[in-house]
């Protein structure tokens, strides 16, 4: 099986590579530098159709992995042009090459398509109610892709963090080396999840059947690590599993954080993953602890 990732420099990218290689035949595209993945891959601007479906028609993949995505979802909302192109424009393009290619298309999308104004976890086919710009593109392209014809599955994480690029546990750590009070919002919660988690659930669906993204086709489901949290449960945790003893977490709402923020956050965007345990049989381990195999993979990769 050839499969082609797109943001394959990416957090999620590189992490998807690792988990791959030696499985599958893998090729990659994106925006960022890509010299370093030890795959074929060819930096090209996903808004540019012709490039696009040549690279298609020239890898030939049996199955797609779309993972790029404008994910500054701050720089969505002052960059709402160059928003649309990567999150929704990039998408119709990519959709149509790959059904061209009559292969399926693995989508990541965001629990920022809801208003998280539920107390309740949200299923999949709950009414959409983006609060940002951000989640407007991927509202749109969970739209576009829908409607274009090509055999999809989405899946929508949230709260994604992994060794590679910026992340809320390298943010958190980074300011705990200057300082020791954090104030971090609590009035916000989902689910902390970890890239090589997601990884390893895609590489057992696809050893125990290849052809499960076909079989799959038109769904919609919801992945991340088991239990929720609040941005400063999150943070007290990444404190405590570094060794920060004398470090305090204030807690505080969203709106004392100064300065504000650009996007409008769901306060309470939980992901309901009973269908993806009930379909695909994934069945996520809790956040802690696999926030604690990320620390421990931190620690030896940034000493």
């Amino acid at each position: 099986m050839k499969i082609l990732i797109t943001g394959a420099a990416g957090m999620l990218g590189r992490d998807l590579i690792d988990a791959f290689k030696g499985r599958f035949e893998l090729a990659g595209v994106g925006l960022g530098d890509g010299s370093r993945l030890g795959i074929p891959y060819e930096e090209i601007d996903l808004t540019d159709a012709p490039r696009v479906e040549a690279f298609w028609d020239r890898t030939k993949p049996d199955l797609i992995f779309h993972l790029a995505a404008m994910t500054n979802v701050d720089l969505c909302e002052t960059e709402k042009d160059a928003a649309l192109r990567a999150n929704t424009r990039a998408v119709e393009i990519v959709a149509g090459a790959t059904k061209r290619q009559h292969v399926p298309l693995v989508f990541f999308s965001t629990d920022f398509v809801f208003d998280g104004k539920k107390t309740a976890e949200y299923a999949e086919d709950e009414p959409r109610a983006p609060l940002s710009y951000y989640g407007e593109t991927k509202r749109l392209a969970e739209d576009s892709i829908r409607q274009c014809g090509v055999s999809y599955v989405i899946f929508r994480i949230c709260w994604l963090y992994g060794l590679h690029g910026r992340s809320f546990p390298r943010a958190i750590l980074d300011i705990a080396a200057k300082q020791k009070i954090l104030n971090v919002v609590d009035d916000q919660i989902g689910r902390p999840t970890y890239t090589r988690d997601l990884c390893a659930a895609f590489c057992k669906l696809l050893d125990q059947d290849p052809q499960i993204f076909f079989k799959k086709a038109g769904n919609i489901f919801h992945l991340g690590n088991s239990g929720t949290a609040s941005w400063a449960d999150f943070a007290a945790e990444i404190l405590r599993l570094a060794g920060y003893t004398d470090h305090k977490v204030q807690r505080i709402g969203w709106r004392e954080l100064d300065p504000p923020r650009a996007a409008r956050r769901p306060e309470h965007a939980v992901l309901s993953l009973e269908k993806a345990r009930r379909e695909l049989g994934i069945q996520t381990r809790p956040w802690q602890e696999a926030l604690g195999d990320f620390m421990r993979e931190y620690s030896r990769s940034c000493p």
